[in-house]
């Protein structure tokens, strides 16, 4: 077998440079295309400008919008209240004080008993914002008490439902107590009896058990 042939380091020293060979070729194509790596490079720094630029922005009406609601929560009258915080929907609609601000809507026209406004409002919170899944089910909680209110049991009973079947147990047993009597209002007496044998089953040792037993056997 014959033997590899052995390169002189005179030999060696003759060929190009893998490295200055690529980057050479690097510089000519970037010298050919000048107005390419200009364009390009004006556009990255475009991006950050606009990046960092909307991020100062965010952070400012973010700012605003949190000094904006927390005046509006020291004013007494609740229809200049109600304006306020439109006011802060309107001019900081991205911000956590504009989630804020439909929530607490929500409650201001609950308690003026204008359960349709206050139903929108609630709506409008769970659709436009984020929330944890605790905070969520709050709100869901008060938009099934204002259907209740409002005499739209069905959405009630459906907006109740979708509490006791999520995975978080906050507010889980209330709203099982919450269905069951909706459903009772509908006339609807096999699920308002489901319904409770399922709170027992789930909340054996509930402050209610006693309760949900006598109606159980009123059913």
């Amino acid at each position: 077998m014959a033997g590899k042939k052995k390169i002189s380091r005179k030999e060696l020293l003759k060929k190009p440079d893998e490295f200055i060979t690529f980057t050479t070729r690097s510089l000519n194509w970037v010298k050919e295309n000048s107005s390419i790596v200009i364009w390009v490079g004006s556009g990255i720094i475009l991006l950050l400008i606009l990046y960092f630029g909307y991020s100062t922005y965010r952070n400012r009406q973010e700012k605003l919008g949190h000094e904006k609601y927390f005046s509006s929560l020291e004013i007494t009258d609740s229809d200049q209240k109600l304006k306020k915080l439109e006011e802060i929907i309107k001019d900081y609609p991205r911000t956590k004080a504009a989630y804020a601000s439909r929530v607490t809507s929500g409650h201001l026209y609950y308690q003026k008993k204008d359960f349709s406004k206050a139903v929108i409002a609630y709506q409008s919170a769970l659709h436009k914002g984020k929330f944890p899944t605790a905070f969520k089910n709050l709100i869901l909680g008060n938009l099934a008490y204002a259907y209740e209110q409002k005499g739209d049991f069905p959405q009630a009973a459906k907006t109740f439902s979708e509490i006791t079947q999520g995975q978080d147990d906050l507010l889980k047993e209330d709203s099982l107590l919450n269905l069951a009597r909706v459903y009772q209002k509908m006339g609807k007496k096999a699920e308002a009896k489901t319904t409770y044998q399922n709170f027992l089953k789930l909340f054996p040792k509930s402050v209610y058990a006693n309760m949900v037993k006598d109606r159980l056997a009123g059913l």
